[in-house]
């Protein structure tokens, strides 16, 4: 007998110009499509390095990315751990010590 486990996919923020008019005039599509890889690849990120954590919600963190240069998204786990990632830490493919104070504000 085999116990049915739903595996949920996490809710990932793509920006989109229907979505985000106000940040496409300052991101512009390539800072749109950045931002939308950077997503997956964080996202993929988070799965292989912290094998142990389930990720609810990836998105763009405004408050960490300088607007129109350097995207920082940020995933949300249920285990309240937040997780601040940018292109720099893709490349090291260094995932960064999670942040539980500002997950699910």
């Amino acid at each position: 007998m085999s116990i049915a486990t739903e595996v949920k996919s996490p809710d990932i923020n793509y920006m989109t110009l229907k979505e985000w008019p106000t940040a496409h005039k300052v991101w512009g599509d390539d800072g749109f499509e950045r931002i939308n890889q950077l997503l997956d690849k964080a996202v993929h990120l988070v799965d292989r390095k912290a094998p142990n954590e389930s990720i609810i919600y990836a998105g763009l963190s405004e408050n960490k990315s300088k607007a129109g240069k350097t995207p920082v998204v940020f995933i949300d786990c249920d285990s309240l751990n937040r997780y601040h990632i940018s292109e720099r830490d893709i490349k090291s493919s260094k995932l960064p010590k999670p942040d539980r104070s500002s997950a699910f504000k």
